[in-house]
């Protein structure tokens, strides 16, 4: 428990949110339990569906833009690391072509290695402010080309010729990567299509018609008085599973295009709310339709 506290504060610190775990924790949850109140009064679904949903985005969306951060520097290094080769090519120390790094335009990687140069200007050795910088930045590429480069600079290698090296082999990653996203488009269109449209379509049709039959028996007296409550009682079971059951297909179809687009299953806390919300409209939708269409039948 104290690891997982822990953990999240730094997804807080880094992004510059100055509140203890514990209380960022107890204020989402308690603002998430207002807002299902709220939606409350409107149905007890759209109640539950603000209070997941708030609970979700509140907890998630540190852990999302900490990891956003990351990717976003990990897209950076590679042109990072091509211009501290070029630059000691050109003649330059290494410590110069890290401030050269510093000035250029490369998102939240300037401002680490701004922070890894404040530690250099505070009286850190190099290979400090490397270990320094490799613990800010939570990317296994990112570290292994930083234990590379402090290998080299005690080594005396050819440091220019290695980080190049790694540039293009980093280059070439993220090329793959980009092409994995393209190809599990269409992939992704149908899971969504399936899991967040088609599917709640169809339970709340079923709903609306179990429902439908429900009522044909007792108006219609065809049926005993046992017999019915028999029936109520598991029409009431099969809604609820109904129910339950579309929050947990939309959570496994959230995942499964959280890993195949991202390769990260943290990135669920994006997915997961946007879908259980379109899937939980459209069922909604499909069941005033379908009541529509059978009023006045009964």
């Amino acid at each position: 428990m104290s690891k997982g506290l822990d953990r999240y504060q730094v997804f807080l610190y880094a992004l510059k949110i100055k509140i203890p775990a514990k209380i960022w924790i107890v204020l989402i949850f308690f603002a998430s339990i207002f807002l299902g109140i709220i939606g409350y009064f409107l149905d007890i679904k759209i109640g539950l569906l603000l209070f997941v949903n708030a609970l979700v985005l509140g907890l998630g969306l540190p852990m999302y833009l900490y990891f956003k951060k990351i990717r976003e520097i990990e897209r950076y290094w590679p042109d990072s690391l091509k211009l501290i080769a070029d630059t000691m090519k050109a003649g330059s120390s290494f410590d110069f072509a890290l401030r050269e790094v510093s000035t250029a335009d490369f998102g939240p990687l300037s401002f680490e290695i701004n922070e890894a140069i404040r530690r250099l200007e505070m009286g850190d050795s190099m290979y400090v402010a490397l270990s320094y910088l490799a613990l800010r930045i939570e990317s296994k590429i990112v570290r292994r080309t930083i234990t590379l480069i402090q290998e080299s600079l005690r080594t005396g290698a050819q440091l220019a010729d290695v980080l190049e090296e790694i540039a293009n082999d980093t280059k070439q990653l993220f090329r793959v990567k980009k092409e994995r996203q393209t190809k599990t488009m269409l992939q992704t269109i149908f899971i969504v299509a399936a899991s967040a449209i088609v599917a709640p379509f169809i339970f709340g049709m079923t709903r609306v018609i179990t429902g439908f039959l429900t009522d044909i028996a007792v108006n219609s007296g065809i049926a005993a008085a046992e017999a019915l409550q028999v029936s109520l009682d598991a029409q009431k079971t099969i809604f609820l599973l109904l129910d339950i059951y579309i929050v947990i297909e939309i959570f496994a179809a959230a995942s499964m295009i959280s890993v195949m687009r991202e390769g990260d299953l943290s990135f669920v806390v994006l997915f997961f709310p946007v879908l259980i919300t379109i899937g939980y409209i459209v069922y909604f939708i499909s069941q005033v339709i379908l009541n529509l269409m059978l009023s006045g039948m009964v």
